[in-house]
This record gives structure tokens, C-alpha cells and sequence, in this order.
């Protein structure tokens, strides 16, 4: 290669890297305005396709690393407020409270149940009926749904179930749930062994059997 051609082929790659530092530095409308494309399911998925982007511009092994690194800059500028979140995907709550809160890179998940949104119907069956009899419920049905809720929360928050750092469980019947609860917390936790507690209480807001709450990050 002549001392022309390298001298040419750098000043290509600086100007590649200055639009990628442009992007990294785009006003706060221009994001705005890819996360109204986007919408809040897609927060990572816009961020990643600008990454993408980026590193074909680059080029490369090293494209590949200034893709990720823009893409996860990108991201983060979506989800960089502290404040309350919420969730298309998840239960609407029974109260003054959001899905979850961010503080700094920690997401704090309130306490969520198998409710499916839009319909509040339980997989698995409530535990009782409108007039307070008890009913057959299906606690593994129940857990599975509470888990699937919370990891579409933190989807849509732009982090994942793997990030969970802690996980505090509340059953309404200890003795009669905790082997189904258990084992399919553990086809979903049983990798991440993130902390765990779990606790008994005599009732929750909704006629479910069990609820949880967990902090992860992001």
C-alpha cells in the first residue's frame, strides 16, 4: 500500500468515526424521534439497528465494537431518567404505583402477579370466587405467568430477567405451593441465582396465589 493510499484510507476512517461520534452526540429530538418510530418494546432494538449501522460505517472487527458501543449508547439514552416505568405488556396496577423505578442503573419491580393485561384473566385460575369461595388453582400456571409479566417488564425497560439481582416471593398458601412455585422459579432463576426470599402472607389484592417483586439492572 503507497503512503498516498494509507493517508487516504485514514482520513476515510476519520470521518467515519466523526459521524459515528455524531450520532453518539444526537440531540435529545432526534432520539426522541426514533423512539416514537420504535415505541417502548423496541427501545434496545433501536438502539442496536443505529449500532449496526455504525459499525458497517466503520467496518470490520472494529466496526463490530463501535457498532455495540453506539448502539448501547443509543439505547441508553431512552432509558436514562430516573422515575416511574410502565409496561404495555403487563397488568395494569391496582393502585397509585408504576411496573417499576429506575434509580440510576437499578430497575425496582413492584410487586406483580399473573393477571394478564387487558384482560386480568389468571392462568392457572384464581383462588377463590366473586362470592369468596375457594377454588382449585394451578400455582405453577400462576408462577409461570408472574415470571413471564415481569421478564415483558423488563423487556419493555430495556434490561433482561438475567440482570435480576434479587427476587422477594410471596405465596398465600406455603405449605400447599411452595414445590410447584419453586420448580418453575427454577426453569427461569435457576441459572441466574440471583437472592430470593420468600415469604407466606395471609392475602393478596387479587384472588391470586402468588406474587413477586425483584430489583435488576440495566
Amino acid at each position: 500500500m503507497s503512503e498516498e493510499d494509507e493517508t487516504e484510507e485514514q482520513t476515510s476512517l476519520r470521518h467515519r468515526l466523526e459521524m459515528i461520534q455524531n450520532l453518539i452526540d444526537a440531540p435529545d429530538e432526534f432520539i426522541d424521534k426514533i423512539y416514537d418510530n420504535y415505541g417502548k418494546s423496541m427501545v434496545y432494538s433501536a438502539g442496536g439497528a443505529l449500532g449496526a449501522a455504525a459499525g458497517i460505517a466503520v467496518g470490520g472487527p472494529v466496526g463490530g465494537v463501535v457498532g455495540g458501543v453506539v448502539g448501547k449508547k443509543t439505547a441508553g439514552k431512552f432509558t436514562n431518567n430516573d422515575g416511574p416505568l410502565y409496561s404495555e405488556r403487563a397488568p395494569s396496577a391496582v393502585g397509585a404505583y408504576p411496573h417499576a423505578y429506575r434509580v440510576g442503573n437499578l430497575i425496582f419491580v413492584s410487586g406483580i402477579g399473573p393477571r394478564q393485561a387487558g384482560t386480568d384473566e389468571i392462568p392457572g385460575g384464581p383462588i377463590r370466587d366473586e362470592d369468596g369461595n375457594s377454588l382449585d388453582y394451578d400455582i405453577r400456571a400462576q408462577t409461570r405467568a408472574v415470571i413471564e409479566n415481569i421478564k415483558a417488564i423488563l423487556e419493555d425497560i430495556g434490561t433482561s430477567l438475567d440482570k435480576v439481582v434479587d427476587c422477594h416471593s410471596f405465596l398465600i398458601d406455603m405449605d400447599r405451593d411452595f414445590a410447584g412455585y419453586n420448580e418453575v422459579y427454577k426453569e427461569y432463576f435457576g441459572e441466574i441465582l440471583c437472592s430470593r426470599t420468600t415469604v407466606a402472607v395471609r392475602a393478596l389484592p387479587t384472588p391470586i396465589a402468588v406474587e413477586l417483586k425483584v430489583i435488576a439492572k440495566i
